[in-house]
């Protein structure tokens, strides 16, 4: 097999399986009453404490006004609090309340992505998981130097 019809196998199967993730996550979410995209906006915010609405935008690469309208319904729902930045007055900080805290504790625990994903994962030894994430780690921080070579 060549490196190309291997690379190309592999590019399928890494979206087949961020395809049944994802399809999983979403059912999470909706079981909890939240969009998916609100529940990855929450768990930017939860990792990024205090990271502005641009920041967070910006990180997600999610359309400035989706993100805004998001935001809005999760601080509607006392998920989320803005606050204006004590360094610059411009700025708008987001953090999470302790309802927001409580929902993403949930999601963790009740993921179906997570859990399935965590089975399949038994079959395989310590160290080949971490030769597998290295290994994943490796070819997006590549894939990202590519991009920005390219963009140059």
């Amino acid at each position: 097999m060549s490196k190309i019809q291997q690379a190309t196998e592999l590019s399928h199967l890494i979206v087949s399986i961020a395809r049944q993730l994802k399809k999983l996550s979403v059912q999470t979410a909706t079981k909890l009453g939240v969009t998916f995209q609100q529940m990855i906006i929450l768990n930017s915010i939860r990792n990024n404490e205090g990271q502005t609405q641009k920041e967070l935008t910006e990180r997600l690469l999610f359309a400035k006004s989706r993100v805004s309208l998001s935001i809005d319904e999760l601080e509607k729902n006392n998920y989320v609090k803005r606050e204006t930045s004590s360094i610059d007055r411009r700025e708008i900080q987001l953090f999470l309340t302790p309802d927001g805290e409580r929902l993403c504790q949930r999601y963790r625990e009740e993921s179906e992505a997570y859990k399935n994903l965590a089975n399949s994962l038994e079959q395989f030894s310590m160290d080949e998981l971490t030769i597998l994430i290295d290994m994943q780690k490796q070819i997006l921080a590549d894939l990202l130097n590519e991009q920005n070579n390219d963009s140059k």
